[in-house]
């Protein structure tokens, strides 16, 4: 698609279905769907679907989805949010492991993953997901970084699971984009994540949005006339071809 033709995604209606984080997440979905396009019609797998927010989102564009999870009660759960929001006809799922999917070759148009893959092995499920994908079909990982600094020392501290974590650097990005035909990569929020510490040390709504505001413009200036900055933001977005 040329960017004369791209149109803009708006989620702002939808931001509750991102489920976490979603001051965050928005503007990344917002771009990974602009740069995809019109969904409808769109046969959809989502790796990785927890409760069922992403899915329901997409759902809601006209997406056919199929999500799978490790945990059933996740799926129990995501169940429920397609019914509360109309979308159950269109979105189903499977408890399944994203390096063995039990699909045939060049099933579906679309793959996506949001903090999926970092519990995998990267290279595993890249290959999984483009045998799945039909020619012409598109890969969208939205996965968590490694060397942001204050977040790096965070997981070490706090989070028990983190070193059984494979959180992404350039170089994961890299061999992802080696399983496919082509890729495109944007990485966001190198400062902006600071706007966080309003929300523990002075909880006002308008502080936290002004901060972010302009943390974010901050960020995309930064990123624009220092790229190799990239390697230290939260989160990356590939986005990735099968030709």
């Amino acid at each position: 698609m040329t960017e004369e033709n791209k149109i803009r995604v708006d989620l702002s209606e939808d931001r509750d279905l991102l489920l976490w984080r979603e001051d965050f997440y928005l503007p990344i979905f917002e771009h990974a769907l602009t740069e995809i396009g019109d969904l409808h019609g769109v046969r959809i797998l989502e790796i990785g679907c927890g409760t069922g927010g992403t899915a329901v989102l997409l759902a809601k564009r006209g997406a056919s989805v199929l999500g799978i999870d490790l945990l059933s009660f996740r799926l129990d759960d995501a169940r429920k949010r397609t019914a509360e929001h109309g979308v159950a006809e269109s979105v189903q799922f499977a408890l399944m492991d994203a390096m063995q999917l039990a699909f045939d070759d060049n099933t579906f148009d679309l793959v996506i993953s949001k903090s999926a893959l970092i519990f995998t092995d990267h290279i595993r499920a890249a290959r999984e997901c483009y045998r799945v994908l039909k020619p012409e079909g598109q890969a969208i990982f939205i996965e968590n970084m490694h060397n942001h600094p204050p977040l790096w020392l965070y997981r070490k501290l706090f989070v028990t699971y983190a070193s059984n974590t494979h959180y992404f650097s350039m170089v994961d990005i890299e061999k992802i984009g080696e399983n496919f035909d082509f890729m495109q990569h944007r990485e966001f929020h190198l400062l902006a994540i600071g706007a966080l510490i309003w929300q523990k040390l002075c909880p006002v709504s308008t502080l936290y949005q002004f901060t972010l505001k302009h943390l974010k413009s901050l960020d995309d200036c930064l990123l624009k006339w220092f790229p190799p900055l990239r390697r230290f933001c939260w989160i990356t977005a590939m986005i990735c071809d099968k030709r």
